[in-house]
């Protein structure tokens, strides 16, 4: 029955191969960097240490799994760093219809990679990994290849012909979760249209043989003797000369010598982490080594990054013609790993360019949209870094972290029996009005105090175990806050804080805290509120429905107190 069920679901698929691709609709549109491989949803994880098999691990929180939910596939990153380097790029590829792959095509779009040649269906599921990184921000990776895996000679020579004869300037492809047979027709394709064709041996021959079961080693042998330029990390290299029988001294120039004359190819460029990278041509040989880094926050994807680097570099220069050719294309290329390794994935970040910027001043970056405009551009930067800000917030309250703290805010508000009284200073204060503002208009007394107002007699206003005070601020340490919270606190009034971390001094003052402690909050100049003023007003957002719905507030009791305006006429 097992083995019925399996030739079904088979058939099911290529059904849904044969049905889906597209008719060609890109000749005369357009030349991109094509590549054929993985895409996936990278589900991170921070842990304290990789566990060995049998052994037990544990998250770095211990209130907190799920670090982030990104996009990720050895393919689709290097894709999206040679766009950020300003290379058309577009993604070959199955996709599931589902959620996953929406959020993949999603921010695919973001990035300025092209999704016209990616075949999404309905029977189709979209790839997953899990990530777990260790606080060395080393990290080891779990993968469902999904419909990657159907990726096979027939399929991809069906989906895949059109795109690269008529819409490539040049084609990647992969090992690693592509089978054999699939990569080789892509490589052979790239070959009859007469561009380079690049192969990123991501994992060792033996693992994409015996784990991966990517197909057989005599085709991974022709893959590689196929491709123009080979792309592998200094395991896979060393791996594939012991393969072939051949002695090396343990210098990598030598193995990225004797890979490229055993296999033919045009360029070798081996990655060695932190080490750098030997690049490899038929008259030079050439080390280099990557910049400075600040701090490793993660190494997931940094040889992705480096591929996508040396695209760029290709498409600027060419093929390198001498020694500092290749010298030039594998700085550049360094800098884009040394860039990755300082973010979370293996894809650009807010921060990503940034950094680039200062590796590399005279290079121009952003994928150049139709319209003229970048798709890096500081406007949608804005609205991107908001919406992982709003994403990243809404992660954290599904969890269990500070649960007790929240319920305590939350129930304090609920039962008051006087007014709630909101303050803060500046930008904060302005949002702890709004909710005074909001409160009221929902029947619930409210009003704002500037918190610096508090010592010069608005005090008085408080009646002692019957009101409570909410004090907003991003800091949670601002003198005038501070002070206006302990003057509060000896009046006996129950005091509640809004603040970025749980630990802040004000925090600690509180009887109950909301927080929205973000990693790596970016904001211009590294201080001016921005998002940090849309993630507490989100907070403000969520406590006002938790007590509509506690309560019971009808909407005849809001128009009772909101008769006036465009709102009051929309509700009668």
């Amino acid at each position: 029955m097992l083995g019925c069920f399996a030739r079904r679901s088979i058939f099911k698929y290529q059904n849904a191969i044969r049905g889906s691709c597209k008719q060609s609709t890109t000749a005369g549109k357009g030349k991109y960097v094509l590549g054929c491989g993985s895409n996936v949803v990278d589900h991170i994880y921070n842990v304290r240490v990789v566990p060995k098999a049998g052994e037990k691990g544990f998250f770095l929180s211990p209130f907190k799994a799920l670090e982030a939910k990104l996009i990720g596939g050895v393919t689709l990153n290097h894709l999206c760093w040679a766009a950020l380097g300003g290379v058309p790029t577009g993604l070959l590829c199955f996709m599931g219809n589902d959620e996953q792959g929406h959020f993949i095509l999603n921010n695919l779009k973001k990035m300025g990679v092209t999704t016209d040649f990616i075949e999404v269906h309905d029977d189709f599921t979209t790839a997953q990994c899990h990530v777990f990184i260790q606080e060395d921000g080393e990290r080891c990776i779990f993968m469902a290849t999904a419909a990657t895996s159907l990726i096979k000679a027939q399929e991809a020579k069906r989906c895949f012909k059109d795109p690269i004869q008529y819409s490539s300037s040049m084609v990647s492809t992969e090992i690693s979760q592509v089978p054999f047979t699939g990569v080789l027709e892509v490589l052979k394709m790239a070959k009859e249209a007469g561009v380079v064709s690049i192969l990123d041996l991501d994992i060792p021959p033996s693992v994409a043989v015996n784990e991966a079961k990517l197909g057989e080693m005599t085709h991974l042998m022709q893959c590689l003797q196929m491709a123009d330029i080979l792309k592998p990390a200094k395991a896979a290299a060393e791996e594939v000369l012991y393969i072939l029988g051949i002695k090396n001294s343990g210098d990598l120039k030598d193995v990225a010598s004797l890979l490229m004359e055993k296999c033919g190819s045009k360029m070798v460029a081996v990655t060695n982490g932190a080490a750098g990278s030997i690049i490899a041509t038929p008259n030079n040989v050439v080390c280099t080594s990557p910049p400075k880094v600040n701090k490793i926050v993660d190494t997931t994807g940094a040889g992705d990054a480096f591929l996508g680097g040396l695209i760029v570099g290709i498409d600027k220069y060419g093929l390198p013609r001498n020694a500092t050719d290749i010298e030039r294309l594998g700085n550049l290329a360094n800098a884009f790993g040394a860039t990755c390794v300082q973010s979370v994935g293996g894809v650009p970040t807010s921060i990503s360019r940034k950094i680039l910027q200062n590796y590399l001043p005279d290079h121009k970056f952003g994928f150049e949209s139709s319209e003229g405009g970048t798709q890096f551009g500081e406007f949608t930067k804005s609205i991107e870094r908001d919406s992982n800000c709003a994403s990243n917030l809404l992660s954290s309250y599904n969890s269990d972290v500070n649960k007790t703290s929240r319920h305590e805010f939350l129930t304090a508000v609920d039962d008051c029996k006087g007014q709630v009284f909101t303050s803060g200073i500046g930008k904060s204060g302005h949002i702890a009005a709004r909710l005074a503002a909001t409160l009221s208009s929902i029947g619930i007394p409210s009003q704002y105090i500037h918190a610096a107002e508090w010592a010069h007699g608005d005090l008085g206003k408080l009646q002692a175990a019957k009101d409570v005070c909410i004090f907003i601020s991003h800091s949670g340490n601002s003198g005038e806050t501070i002070a206006a919270a302990n003057h509060v606190i000896a009046k006996g009034v129950t005091t509640l804080a809004v603040t970025q971390h749980s630990e802040s001094p004000l925090a600690k003052l509180s009887s109950g805290c909301l927080h929205y402690d973000i990693n790596n909050l970016e904001e211009p100049f590294n201080c001016l509120p921005s998002s940090t003023l849309m993630l507490q007003d989100m907070l403000c957002n969520a406590l006002v429905c938790e007590l509509i719905s506690r309560q019971g507030i009808r909407k005849q009791s809001f128009l009772d107190n909101h008769p006036g305006g465009d709102i009051g006429t929309k509700i009668h």
